[in-house]
């Protein structure tokens, strides 16, 4: 196989592996190197061939038994045939490579001989043409899939969603680009069967916008600028619990006769009272990289959000769990804030994410790829800058952080309580099997949470233990110790066992309390050492790794309960019922996955046992 067929034979799997397999940086970088090598190539022979298509002996050439030239023909074609046999044998010879020899050999070639190459040679190299155009347009795919968010960086991208809801106000992220002062107008969504004078008994339940309650103005103000990329997070305050709300964002222009233009509208419902029976369903997930596996389209989208979109109309939030961007796959476009902010610009422009993030609060943690991959050197750069694009698209409309510049938050769902960790920030180097067994020296040297937030988290346990019912804990990489293949001895909780331990010594205490986390690109159902239950759901709309490693199950005093890895869509919907019976909940896991019913019905369903709690 000659230095073309290879570079061809690369440059086709390369590509094919980043499009649909798994965008992974030095595949590209070799498909790079693979690609031009293989153009030029089979452009040189395609002209070649071409050339020597134009070369072709005299149509009426007849060829006797022996494979020699009839005696009729001999002495009409003997003079052309002296002058074309050196040119097409060396010509045959050059594109074997092998033109040290053409000179030699030209002259003691047959009639046939020239013949027969005239056949081979003597056609327009159609199969090597189309050959040619697959190439180049795997190569155009790639180019769009890899360097979309600069081709179309979003500039103009507007944004209008909520973020955290709470019993009595609602975080509302807004990008805007145009100028010109904001107001939000706001009011209650009042279902038909609650209004008095439409009460005639129907069960229609269906929301009149007509006859609503009416519009209440949150007042103005200015427009986000450059240096926040557009970008704002305000707040609606003094909200009813419980209550449905339409809000409307409207940019007030300055002209002759002041004039109102309606730019976008949310819908959201606030959560009961704190400490109040309730009723709650969100969705999870984590890891997600617009058109993957790629698809030609002017206009890209995220698999998984248009799934999540046939179950929008009855989450309540969606908690997202790292990787919303992609920072380092298949390619690292630099440590600069405005290479963060296009990628966060790529995913929201996204026709599913206006689309369902309007309608659905999603609230987030950050994980390695929002930086770099595995990171762990805390703030050094480029953090500042991976931070900052962060904060301005998806920290700010989170839940107000437990300490002032933080990451790590937690938050109340009527009698239903959160608390999302911030794996990346303080982490130091991870374990090794030769590390001291000292728990105390290994604990001071080897962390994920950093000791100020695992202090805060141990309160928080202490203060949730009897009063809600359900508590749930976010984690961006897995608790499970079921993943050690590839990194998964580092980057997860694998690689800190002593706090690790020391965490799961505190929260068998704690009754019903669940673990949520992503990152593997797989699916694990896990009872922990500790009795909690971990759901492992990822990806939301990646890759998922083909036949490559292994997840170890019933290892460590774990009980695997359920486990998956085909899909490149898989989430999770959990419904938390606290008040069918307020002493013992009810929690049920539903996996999702476009690749079983269509991710319109779950491919499994958990049904967690709840304990008496109070």
């Amino acid at each position: 196989m000659n230095v073309g067929r290879i570079a061809s034979v690369l440059h086709i799997i390369c590509a094919s592996f980043v499009l649909w397999i798994v965008p992974a940086q030095y595949v590209f970088f070799v498909d790079l190197v693979a690609f031009p090598i293989s153009l030029f190539l089979s452009l040189r022979d395609i002209i070649l061939r071409y050339q020597l298509a134009a070369c072709k002996l005299p149509p009426k050439i007849q060829i006797d038994g022996n494979g020699q030239l009839d005696g009729s023909t001999r002495a009409e074609t003997s003079a052309q045939s002296k002058d074309n046999k050196s040119a097409i044998r060396r010509r045959v010879k050059e594109r074997n490579g092998d033109l040290a020899d053409a000179d030699s050999e030209s002259e003691s070639a047959t009639p046939a001989e020239i013949i027969s190459a005239d056949k081979c040679v003597g056609q327009f190299p159609v199969c090597k043409t189309m050959l040619l155009v697959v190439k180049l347009a795997l190569f155009a795919m790639v180019v769009d899939f890899v360097y979309r968010p600069i081709i179309t960086p979003a500039k103009d991208l507007f944004v209008f969603r909520p973020g955290y809801v709470s019993h009595d106000s609602a975080r509302l992220h807004i990008r805007y680009s145009d100028g010109g002062n904001l107001e939000l107008r706001y009011k209650e969504l009042v279902p038909k069967a609650s209004l008095l004078y439409q009460n005639t008994g129907s069960d229609d339940t269906s929301i009149d916008f007509a006859n609503n309650s009416p519009w209440e103005s949150a007042g103005e103000f200015g427009p986000p600028t450059e240096d926040t990329d557009y970008t704002a997070t305000t707040a609606l305050l003094n909200l009813q619990p419980a209550t449905r709300y339409l809000v409307e964002l409207h940019s007030r222009e300055s002209t002759l006769h002041t004039q109102t233009v309606l730019l976008g509208s949310v819908e959201f419902r606030t959560s009961p009272l704190p400490h109040q029976p309730s009723r709650l369903r969100f969705g999870t997930g984590s890891c997600i990289k617009p058109n993957f596996p790629y698809r030609p389209s002017w206009t890209p989208d995220i698999y998984g959000f248009a799934s999540m979109l046939d179950h929008s109309d009855s989450l309540d939030l969606i908690m997202f769990m790292g990787d919303f961007i992609y920072a380092d796959v298949p390619l690292y476009f630099g440590p600069a804030t405005e290479d963060y902010r296009r990628l966060y610009r790529q995913v929201y422009a996204a026709q599913s994410s206006r689309r369902l993030l309007r309608k659905v609060p999603m609230l987030h943690v950050y994980d390695d790829h929002e930086i770099k991959n595995n990171w762990h050197d805390q703030d050094q750069p480029p953090m500042g800058s991976a931070m900052a694009a962060y904060n301005e698209y998806n920290g700010l409309p989170n839940p107000p952080p437990a300490v002032s510049g933080a990451s790590y938050y937690n938050f109340t769902y009527g009698n239903i309580a959160f608390y999302a960790w911030d794996t990346r920030r303080y982490r130091t180097q991870w374990e090794t099997p030769n590390d001291s067994g000292d728990a105390a020296a290994s604990d001071d040297e080897h962390t994920m949470l950093g000791w100020e937030q695992k202090q805060h988290f141990i309160q928080w346990l202490r203060d949730v233990n009897h009063t809600a019912a359900v508590k749930f804990v976010i984690s961006s990489v897995p608790v499970t110790t079921g993943w050690s293949n590839f990194d998964s001895s580092q980057d997860t909780w694998r690689g800190y066992p002593t706090e690790r331990a020391e965490i799961l010594n505190l929260t068998q205490h704690i009754p019903n309390l669940f673990f949520l986390s992503g990152d593997r690109h797989e699916m694990a159902a896990v009872e922990l050492p500790s009795g909690n239950i971990e759901f492992s759901t990822s990806p939301v709309s990646q890759f998922t790794f083909p036949f490559v490693g292994k997840f170890k199950k019933d290892i460590g005093g774990e009980h695997t309960i359920y486990y998956r890895r085909p899909g490149h869509v898989k989430y999770g919907i959990l419904d938390v019922d606290t008040e069918s019976d307020p002493d013992t909940p009810h929690i049920t896991y539903s996996l999702y996955t476009t690749d079983v019913h269509h991710g319109k019905r779950p491919a499994w369903v958990y049904e967690a046992k709840g304990a008496s709690w109070r």
